[in-house]
């Protein structure tokens, strides 16, 4: 595979409308060093086409149209500060939307699901990169079809840069190709095919689990790269599997550097050997492979904690009554759970992509920067108000976040823009992990309690957290039994897109769990 560099990208949203933007008489280009046909400067894209490339199969993708050409599944690429303005067009047989997941944005242009992309329409969609540098992405939020849409392909990368990134890349002296964004997802793959979704009503309690990893796509992936420093962003992408990534060399765990999480760059790096990455969570880390000769990222074995039984009943989405699956599959209704060989247990070790070492080395830092940026310490500010809420598991409800099944009219709370919360958020100790994602603002996470043995060696940082609990996240996990404690500061934009009262969603980011209500809505005002 040729050697690809991918440096940054990003996005927030502003506005909407239907029709094609005018032809742009300036584009930046993504900088030279960023190889790869798939990487598109976001502000060069005119229309986002969401299409079905395989109706037996069910698999779909992106398509970015630049006017003067077009690119399927594109990583996009752009500063903080610059904007996008294109058509959503969706070509699938399903509503969909494009959420922009871990941006800033008003409720018009998040994508969440209040105003679905029914089949054939379009929509327009307008917006100014507001956060800092790191690995955001995009991918389906209508309501009942979220799972089955991502499983099927539906997953962009969005790699924002700033100063402070610059800065790092240029400390580590990157050489082409060095840079990657991936995101690692996992399919049952028979006979080198993969195989429609088609979840039994088991897979939908657990969540939909693979037997092998894409990455980016493919199969097997793996990328040549220089003897140096080289800068992963990694995306967990998988509907449901957790990943305790690490690296191997022969048998040998080799040490990396964890730079950022989900919002960016944290204050200092952190060296480790392995790192705990749950479904929409993204790391950013360094590893130096000057003198070895190949890696394989893997995630390692661990104890899943899926401690919910039984059979959760099935919800009943009445926008999936009126639109069939994407392949000629049933979803949530077979009892049989299929063959167990089609799927691989969560926290099962699973191979994920290989990195071959190859060129002439060239003057590198020994380490990476001892300052990455200046972020500040989590918990730093005044005393805020505490917010409890309960993710709980009942057989006759399934996974709910305070007993309440998910109503798209509904309005969970209000919450005053400006302010802070911390928020205590308790998962049941009958249940199993829960990745929570905030939709619109970033959360820190001040501490947690009653984490499980095995996770809880990995807590090395104050307040029993995990080192990629340092960072700002918009998506942060939850175990059995375990208390998390967030600091959410509801801060909004004054630009005109943002007036008025602003609806968000948090939820689980299990997309089988997400599709069965395991959501809340709320609004700022």
């Amino acid at each position: 595979m040729n050697r690809r560099r991918f440096l940054g990208a990003g996005l927030a949203s502003l506005g909407a409308a239907c029709g094609v933007p005018a032809a742009r008489s300036t584009i930046a280009p993504p900088p030279a060093a960023l190889a790869g046909e798939r990487v598109t400067a976001l502000s060069a894209v005119r229309r986002l086409l969401v299409e079905r490339a395989d109706s037996v199969l069910g698999r779909c993708r992106y398509v970015a149209d630049l006017g003067t050409r077009r690119v399927l599944q594109p990583i996009l690429v752009a500063r903080r500060g610059e904007s996008f303005d294109a058509v959503i067009e969706n070509a699938l047989p399903q509503p969909t939307t494009v959420h922009f997941h871990g941006l800033t944005l008003p409720e018009a242009e998040d994508g969440a699901g209040f105003d679905p992309v029914l089949p054939g329409a379009r929509k327009r969609v307008r917006f100014q990169v507001k956060n800092r540098s790191g690995l955001y992405w995009f991918h389906p939020h209508a309501h009942g079809f979220t799972a089955e849409q991502v499983h099927a392909g539906l997953t962009g990368l969005l790699v924002v840069m700033d100063d402070d990134d610059d800065a790092l890349d240029a400390a580590f002296a990157l050489a082409p190709g060095n840079r990657l964004a991936l995101a690692v997802a996992d399919a049952r793959v028979g006979g080198g095919v993969i195989r429609p979704y088609a979840p039994s009503a088991q897979d939908c309690l657990h969540g939909w689990l693979g037997n092998r990893a894409l990455v980016n796509g493919q199969l097997d992936a793996r990328w040549i790269v220089a003897p140096g420093w080289v800068r992963l962003q990694i995306l967990n992408a998988c509907n449901a599997r957790g990943l305790l990534l690490a690296f191997r060399e022969g048998e040998t765990l080799v040490p990396f550097h964890l730079l950022g999480t989900d919002g960016g760059l944290l204050a200092a790096p952190r060296a480790l050997e392995r790192v705990f990455l749950y479904t929409g969570e993204r790391i950013d880390i360094g590893i130096d492979v000057r003198g070895r000769r190949a890696l394989a990222a893997v995630s390692l074995e661990f104890d899943p904690r899926h401690h919910a039984h039984g059979a959760a009943p099935r919800h009943r989405h009445p926008a999936r009554e009126r639109y069939a699956p994407l392949a000629a599959e049933t979803v949530c209704e077979s009892t049989s759970g299929g063959d167990a060989q089609d799927r691989l247990a969560d926290g099962a070790e699973l191979p994920l992509f290989a990195l071959r070492v190859d060129g002439a080395s060239a003057p590198a830092a020994s380490s990476p920067p001892s300052r990455l940026s200046a972020l500040a310490d989590a918990g730093t500010g005044p005393q805020a108000p505490t917010r409890r809420i309960r993710l709980d598991f009942d057989e006759r409800t399934g996974f709910l976040i305070d007993q309440s099944p998910y109503r798209v009219d509904e309005i969970g709370f209000t919450v005053s823009r400006g302010t802070r919360e911390i928020w205590e958020i308790r998962n049941s100790p009958i249940s199993m992990p829960h990745p929570m994602h905030l939709h619109g603002f970033g959360v820190r996470v001040l501490r947690r309690q009653g984490t499980y043995g095995g996770a809880r060696r990995l807590a090395t940082e104050t307040g029993a957290r995990f080192p990629s609990d340092l960072g700002v996240k918009d998506t942060v996990v939850l175990w059995p039994n375990e208390t998390v404690w967030l600091e959410v500061d509801f801060t909004l934009p004054g630009d005109a897109a943002f007036r008025g009262a602003q609806r968000f969603m948090f939820h689980c980011h299990n997309l089988e769990h997400e599709d069965a209500m395991m959501m809340r809505n709320f609004t700022v005002v």
